[in-house]
């Protein structure tokens, strides 16, 4: 636990565990292939009394071959009736002897959510490595660059962990949320929402609250969010509330309009006091406009930014440059998974990932092999190739197969340095064609160049109710377009798709599949549909890119919130 009292004690605090896990991670990865093996063979003896561990002879494992060889695969539905049991029954010893303190939510078929394990060392490893690290590898970023460290300030977080507990009693929800809540009572000393936003246990308009505070706030020096798209949907609800806002700080009051509870509301106006000069600052730089990034002019010490904007987030990081300028730097945090963290972003601005050897142990299946059974360790995979990720987890996973497909990108010492691909469960298929997320993330790239259209997110759908079957591109543009251009940017989006994918071009000139379909949603869809999904109780940091669209609520969702189209 911190012991300090000063935004700038914590903030040292901060740096110092995170100079502390840089220190970590460079040793274990220059170790990382005995380490990894090392740390498959604990988990092997700690759990091998289990129900799981009984089934599968965990006493016979001496070796890595011998787990392939007798442990198989998994999937979550392995787990289920165990999981269920735990929840139910209290049952313990049944996957894992480690403590469960905590289950993630993931999403599951049919809208059932995924009750994902959580142990005292998973917990530990995404304090070490989600959290801590990260301000280690910003204060080595400014020391190496301006010689001395970021500014001490406050941090505007989108992390929201509404207080949720399994029949047992045992807390779930986002990870995140539960690592925050071990320094609940140090939060105030660094964040710009007090923990009645950031803990919420009733419903409220959470991005008016978030802003309302982080505003009111001028030494906002850092803003952190699971993914980018939680950032710049903050940004784009200030470009349109700016004005009340600015209002309500002058008063110092919560807007009478804002959706929240009297009790809340009170607790809230509490904490805030009048401050007519902020809010003078405010109007004049958002009067000026969103021409030039904004962050910058209300926050003056704006420092760096935290939030995965990598693949499938990428549109999102284009568009939070417009914010805040080309030269904040930005962190892409991490590489992980309900299951598992398992990669971080070692500095700043990179892309590929720092695979952690005490994160778990990873198995590989070569995605240019047709023998998806035989699997490889970290010290046998090639920088530049593809592969399917295998993890065994530190909460009683075992060889579990998440479905992601992850890029070799080069070496950080003994340890691998990945990107990630695609999901294998999210991709396009009408004639056995395969177009992967990589395929149309590289099409939209290369449509944007071509046509001068900012796309700020973008779905594809198999419509195989038209003869012949047909892809829809559903693209939500930075600004509107002329419908005009739809015929001509339809075939341009064609004609990349079949530049990514050649055997979609080819059973498209064959007249296999019909003429891709191209539509534009109405400006801020995606975040209406992110809305949707919270209000639903869906966690914020789960909330990845509708990349497909493969369910009927989807379809209603998004063909229902139509601009324009080209057949």
């Amino acid at each position: 636990m911190f012991k300090c009292l000063t935004n700038k004690a914590f903030c040292a605090a901060l740096r110092k565990r995170g100079a502390k896990s840089l220190r970590h991670l460079d040793d274990i990865s220059k170790t990382a292939v005995k380490s990894t093996n090392d740390l498959l063979m604990q988990i092997i003896r700690d759990n091998e009394d289990t129900e799981y561990g009984k089934k599968y002879a965990f006493s016979e494992i001496k070796s890595v071959e011998d787990y392939k060889k007798k442990v198989p695969f998994s999937c979550y539905d392995d787990y289920a009736p165990y999981i269920d049991r735990m929840i139910k029954n209290d049952e313990e010893g049944l996957i894992t002897n480690y403590e469960i303190l905590h289950y993630a939510l993931s999403s599951g078929s049919v809208g059932v959510p995924k009750h994902i394990p959580v142990s005292q060392k998973t917990l530990d490893n995404y304090t070490e490595y989600g959290a801590n690290i990260l301000f280690g590898v910003m204060d080595e970023y400014f020391r190496n660059t301006t010689g001395k460290s970021y500014l001490d300030g406050y941090c505007l977080n989108t992390v929201e962990a509404p207080p949720m507990v399994t029949e047992n009693g045992v807390p779930k929800g986002a990870i995140s949320g539960a690592c925050l809540r071990r320094n609940a009572d140090m939060l105030k000393y660094f964040m710009t929402s007090p923990n009645e936003l950031l803990f919420p246990d009733e419903e409220m308009d959470l991005k008016y609250m978030k802003l309302r505070f982080g505003l009111q706030q001028r030494r906002v020096t850092y803003m952190l969010s699971a993914f980018m798209t939680g950032l710049v949907d903050l940004m784009t609800y200030t470009e349109t509330h700016w004005r009340e806002i600015c209002d309500d700080i002058e008063n110092g009051v919560i807007g009478e309009n804002v959706r929240v509870s009297e009790g809340m509301r009170r607790k809230l106006t509490a904490m805030l006091k009048p401050d007519k000069e902020r809010a003078d600052e405010l109007r004049r730089e958002f009067e000026a406009g969103f021409d030039t990034p904004i962050i910058p002019r209300i926050w003056p010490d704006f420092q760096w930014i935290g939030a995965i904007g990598t693949g499938g987030f990428a549109q999102y990081t284009k568009k939070m440059r417009q914010y805040t300028g080309k030269n904040i730097p930005y962190s892409n945090l991490n590489y992980a998974a309900s299951e598992s963290l398992m990669a971080i972003a070692r500095r700043t601005g990179d892309e590929s990932y720092v695979l952690l050897p005490d994160g778990g142990f990873y198995e590989f299946i070569p995605m240019d092999s047709e023998d998806e059974e035989t699997t490889l360790t970290i010290d046998q995979l090639e920088a530049g190739k593809d592969y399917e990720i295998v993890v065994t987890n530190l909460s009683g996973f075992y060889r579990y197969r998440i479905k992601d497909v992850v890029r070799v990108t080069g070496f950080y010492n003994e340890t691998p340095m990945i990107t990630f691909v695609y999901r294998k469960n999210q991709m396009l298929s009408i004639a056995s064609e395969k177009t992967n997320e990589e395929a149309v993330r590289w099409s939209i790239e290369r449509f944007q160049e071509d046509t001068g259209v900012l796309v700020r997110d973008f779905s594809v759908y198999a419509d195989i109710e038209a003869k012949p079957g047909r892809y829809v591109v559903l693209i939500e543009p930075d600004k509107d377009v002329n419908p005009d251009d739809m015929p001509k940017y339809r075939d341009v989006i064609e004609e990349r798709l079949s530049q990514a994918n050649p055997v979609f071009g080819s059973m498209l000139k064959n007249g296999v599949i019909g003429r891709t379909k191209l539509c534009m949603a109405q400006q801020e869809t995606y975040m209406l549909y992110r809305d949707l999904m919270i209000m639903r109780g869906v966690s914020q940091n789960q909330l990845k890119p509708v990349r497909v669209i493969d369910t009927p609520m989807k379809e209603r969702f998004f063909f229902g919130l139509l601009e324009n189209e080209a057949e």
